[in-house]
C-alpha cells in the first residue's frame, strides 16, 4: 500500500521516509550475501587502539565490530597497540564449515623492544578464535605468498634482532616455508636513517637454535641515501599479485619516494 501511494505521489513525509527504508532494505547491493560479479564485500578495518570492523560495502554500514582483548593493558600490561590486520585463511576448500579469518598483530608495549601480540578473528562473526603473546618482539611483518594445506597464509615476523619468526608454527608450514627459503628475499626501509636494506634467510637462529621456527638473516646490499640532498618520505608495500620482470624472487616489496 505504501508503495503505491508513492507512485501515486499521496504519500506524506512520514510514508516517503518508510518507503525509502524499504527500498534500502531490499537493495541487491546491501544484501548480506555474495554477489554474481564479486562486488559486494565486506571491508575488514583495525583501529590502532585494537577494535576491528567489519564495514558493508553497499552501504558502508557496520556488521560487526570488536575491541580485542587481547590488546587491553589489564591482560599483557603496558600499553598495547595495533599494528596492522592481514588475512589469515580463506579455506576455498572447506568454504562450508570454515569461515575465513584476520590476523592482528600489535604491541604489548609502546618499545620496540616489547613482544608481540597475534589475535585471530573470523571475518563473518568477528569472533576472536585465538590469542597469544609471541616471545619476541614484532619490527617488520612480512605476508608470504604461500600457503600451508589447510590454506593458512605464511608469515614472517622480524624482530629487533633481526631474526626472522615463522608462522604459524606447524609441521605443514614449516615444510613448505624450507621448500622455497632458498628463493625468498626481502628488504626493510628506515626512514630516520635514509637507508634501504636487503636480506636473505639462514637456517639457523641467533636468539635460540632450538627454535626451529626461527631464522637469521643475512644482510646482501644497502643503499645510503645522501641527507643533504635527499630523503626518503614514505614507502608503500607491493601488491603481493603484482607482477615484476626480476631474475630473483623476492617479497614485501617497497615503493620508496
Amino acid at each position: 500500500m505504501l508503495k503505491l501511494k508513492g507512485t501515486l505521489m499521496l504519500a506524506n513525509a512520514d510514508e516517503v521516509a518508510a518507503i525509502q527504508a524499504l527500498r534500502l532494505k531490499s537493495s541487491e547491493k546491501n544484501k548480506m550475501t555474495r554477489d554474481h560479479n564479486g562486488f559486494r564485500k565486506l571491508l575488514v578495518v583495525l583501529t590502532k587502539a585494537g577494535k576491528v570492523m567489519a564495514l558493508h560495502t553497499g552501504d558502508g554500514r557496520v556488521i560487526w565490530s570488536n575491541l580485542l582483548s587481547s590488546l587491553r593493558a589489564s591482560r599483557f600490561g603496558g600499553m598495547p597497540s595495533a599494528l596492522r590486520i592481514y588475512q589469515w585463511q580463506v579455506p576455498h576448500h572447506s568454504v562450508m564449515r570454515e569461515n575465513p579469518s584476520v590476523l592482528v598483530v600489535g604491541k604489548s608495549g609502546a618499545e620496540s623492544s616489547t613482544p608481540g601480540v597475534f589475535s585471530i578473528l573470523d571475518s563473518y562473526s568477528g569472533e576472536e578464535l585465538n590469542s597469544m603473546k609471541l616471545d619476541h618482539s614484532v619490527v617488520q611483518i612480512i605476508p608470504l605468498t604461500l600457503k600451508d594445506s589447510s590454506e593458512q597464509r605464511l608469515h614472517l615476523i622480524v624482530d629487533s634482532n633481526s631474526n626472522a619468526h615463522l608462522y604459524p608454527k606447524s609441521p605443514d608450514a614449516l615444510n613448505v616455508f624450507l621448500h622455497e627459503m632458498s628463493n625468498l628475499y626481502f628488504y626493510s626501509v628506515d626512514i630516520q636513517a635514509n637507508v634501504i636494506k636487503g636480506y636473505s634467510l639462514q637456517k639457523s637462529c641467533g636468539l635460540n637454535l632450538g627454535d626451529e621456527y626461527c631464522f637469521s638473516t643475512k644482510e646482501l646490499w644497502s643503499i645510503i641515501f645522501p641527507s643533504d640532498s635527499e630523503r626518503i618520505a614514505i614507502s608503500e608495500t607491493r601488491k603481493m599479485n603484482e607482477v615484476c620482470s626480476l631474475s630473483t624472487s623476492s617479497f614485501m616489496e617497497h615503493l620508496v619516494t
